[in-house]
């Protein structure tokens, strides 16, 4: 069985500001935690080196871009192409994310649109895919809380 490993205080701190702004400086991390730069440098080098920071990413506000519409759209696909479908899928700009999953369905999409007749070519553009069988879309009224990641 593979040992988890185990973040202490200074590296749970650390990742707390990065989440909250992954741009902020060494120094600035040195101010709020009161840790010298290097130890900083070495807790973020050890973290990536672990994984547990795989990257940095751009958050964009998509309400400003024009992608005013978001939708939940569920689908039931034939199991044996489900990989193969949704390998497809992940691939068109306007999903953000593609889960496969147990249940009635076979996989849930979170896409976001910019006019209601965008919304209908896509799902009518799934609708005629092979092995598709079904699409069942919710659009989103409100969002809470939109992350993909745990927040430390």
């Amino acid at each position: 069985m593979k040992k988890e490993k185990v973040l202490d205080e200074i590296d749970r701190n650390i990742l707390r500001i990065l989440q909250e702004n992954a741009r902020t400086s060494y120094r600035e991390i040195q101010n709020t935690l009161g840790i010298s730069i290097g130890t900083i440098h070495n807790r973020i080098s050890k973290l990536k080196k672990n994984g547990v920071i795989e990257g940095y990413t751009l958050r964009l506000n998509n309400e400003k871009l024009g992608y005013k519409l978001t939708f939940l759209i569920r689908i039931n696909c034939d199991g044996k192409f489900t990989e193969e479908i949704l390998n497809e899928i992940k691939d068109i700009p306007e999903v953000c994310s593609v889960f496969h999953t147990t249940g009635e369905q076979s996989a849930a999409l979170i896409c976001r649109f910019k006019e209601s007749e965008d919304v209908h070519k896509f799902i009518r553009d799934l609708n005629q895919k092979d092995y598709i069988t079904r699409t069942n879309s919710n659009m989103i009224l409100k969002e809470y809380k939109n992350t993909s990641f745990v927040e430390i």
